[in-house]
């Protein structure tokens, strides 16, 4: 009879413990930093100053000119959660990109994972496509990453990235560069890329804010003023949709 009793109890003591079981997370949670009007969030600290204030500076024109809204997040490891998992929390907590365009786009970079993420706002998904994001992580990113050239990955990735959403992303091949080559053209190219932004700005007011973008970009702001000269972040919010178009790629 006791025999009974435990054979026809088993079966619902272990359907019960596993209901109890899945109703707590499948997985570790990653603590996500508060957005406070930054746009590029080193949480592992390996971007110079100077890169931080190069990188503020060309996001933010680029906000102003397009109203894109392209955000950047370091961190040391994910904690066991998911890239994807974790791009598509940090895109919405941080609300990146308009209700109405859905024009956020997140480079979320985990070290110790070795894994790259361009995480896409759904109305800039037939742009920047999964493809050219997967091709961007790989041939301009990766390349740069593992020789431990983080200032020029992240810069070439973020490139790479407005060109694509313009149209004018071509690159195919990942380069060929010696370790611990420096790219002096990435500053050029950003100093291009700030000027021409700030130039269609609307309302003008442009001549002055890009000679002085472009003296942050050659690195003479240093590293003082890179992570809260645009305020408390009045210029983001509303928050657009993400659906987890984008790429994740290892380097």
């Amino acid at each position: 009879m006791k025999v009974f009793r435990f054979a026809y109890f088993l079966p619902r003591f272990l359907a019960g413990f596993v209901l109890l079981f899945i109703s707590f997370p499948s997985s570790a949670q990653r603590a996500i930093p508060d957005h406070g009007g930054v746009w590029v969030h080193d949480e592992a600290g390996v971007l110079s100053a100077t890169t931080k204030a190069q990188l503020e500076a060309a996001l933010k024109a680029e906000r102003d000119s397009t109203s894109n809204q392209i955000a950047v997040l370091i961190v040391p490891s994910l904690e066991g959660e998911d890239i994807d998992g974790f791009g598509i929390r940090v895109a919405e907590a941080w609300k990146i990109g308009s209700k109405k365009n859905d024009n956020g786009v997140l480079l979320i970079v985990a070290l110790q994972e070795r894994k790259v993420r361009i995480e896409v706002g759904q109305g800039l998904e037939g742009v920047l496509t999964d493809a050219l994001s997967s091709r961007i992580n790989r041939n301009e990113i990766a390349p740069r990453f593992r020789q431990g050239d983080y200032d020029g990955g992240i810069k070439v990735g973020v490139i790479a990235i407005i060109q694509a959403i313009k149209g004018q992303y071509v690159n195919t091949d990942p380069p060929n560069r010696k370790r611990g080559g420096r790219s002096p053209w990435l500053t050029v190219v950003f100093i291009v890329i700030v000027l021409i932004a700030l130039s269609r700005r609307r309302g003008g007011g442009g001549g002055i804010g890009g000679y002085w973008a472009a003296g942050a970009l050659l690195g003479g702001l240093g590293g003082g003023r890179s992570s809260d000269s645009w305020g408390s972040g009045a210029d983001y919010g509303g928050g657009g949709s993400f659906g987890g178009g984008g790429s994740s790629d290892s380097w």
